[in-house]
């Protein structure tokens, strides 16, 4: 598996974060990682989340994505942690710390279908796909803000775009696997809304379903997401209806000159190249 020609390459070292869900530690070369990035695995007093915890811990996720994010140049010292949040998120604030929360793994897992769905979405793939949505949601937040990315409309947008192009950069297995995953996820919370929820910060799941499938279909691995596109709903209409699939190239497009643009820049191109040397799982071989 490699990167595709011409594309963001940082991307393609960050996707590889939580791809290994299986409970084997990680490999990661002696001396990489970003000095800037500061971890923790805070224990959770819910004895319900140990096992994440414990998961989580030992597969050394946070030494991976610090690792991956060595070619980044970050000015600013920024605190990475999981923990108990008494709620499924908590918001990035400026200067802040990024967190990712037992709550919202335990969602997933929940969440997550025990046997293949009709769309070929497994379990691992459920698994995999939805964390390393969260992952990249939250650490997009705290690059826009260090780089001081300027962000033109709503920043959850905006982080949940930058999280779907970094999924499709590291080739068509990687991005079914993990937007496949990611749209499992949103559609099988079947949030029900109400008006009032509508003045959210973020937007409905179901809109974030969709505005991740027209990433996959508008970039690279594009021909791998045609069965979305055939599938049917209930209501007799298709997952992604035409007039707003023939925007789909124009999207990704805006997406990848945005990257090029504002963050790329700050990419270390030599660490980049240690970091594509790190051993890799298959989305098959996840546990």
């Amino acid at each position: 598996m490699k990167c595709i020609a011409n594309v963001a390459t940082w991307s393609c070292a960050m996707i590889v974060l939580a791809i290994q869900w299986g409970p084997a530690s990680a490999q990661i070369p002696a001396g990489l990682k970003n000095d800037e990035i500061e971890i923790a695995y805070v224990e959770p007093k819910n004895p319900a989340f140990k096992p994440i915890y414990e998961r989580l811990k030992g597969r050394q996720v946070l030494e991976e994505l610090s690792a991956f994010m060595a070619p980044m140049s970050l000015t600013r010292k920024l605190a990475v942690k999981i923990e108990e949040c008494g709620k499924m998120s908590e918001p990035y604030q400026r200067r802040g710390a990024v967190a990712i929360c037992y709550e919202y793994i335990a969602e997933i897992e929940r969440l997550a279908p025990t046997d293949k769905t009709a769309l070929g979405v497994t379990r691992q793939v459920a698994l995999a796909g939805a964390f390393i949505q969260v992952v990249l949601h939250e650490m997009a937040h705290a690059v826009f803000d260090i780089l001081e990315v300027p962000v033109w409309g709503r920043e959850e947008d905006a982080a949940d775009k930058l999280a779907g192009f970094i999924m499709l950069q590291f080739g068509k297995d990687v991005a079914l696997t993990t937007l496949t995953g990611t749209a499992h996820f949103f559609e099988a919370s079947d949030h029900r809304w109400t008006g009032s929820d509508f003045s959210d910060v973020r937007s409905p799941e179901a809109q974030r379903f969709f505005n991740y499938l027209c990433i996959a279909h508008g970039g690279p691995a594009s021909e791998a997401f045609r069965p979305f596109l055939a599938q049917v709903k209930a209501d007799g209409r298709n997952f992604l209806q035409l007039d707003r699939a023939k925007r789909c190239a124009s999207e990704y497009a805006d997406l990848r000159w945005a990257f090029d643009k504002t963050i790329l820049p700050h990419v270390d191109e030599d660490l980049l190249a240690k970091v594509k040397t790190m051993p890799i799982l298959f989305p098959g071989d996840m546990q």
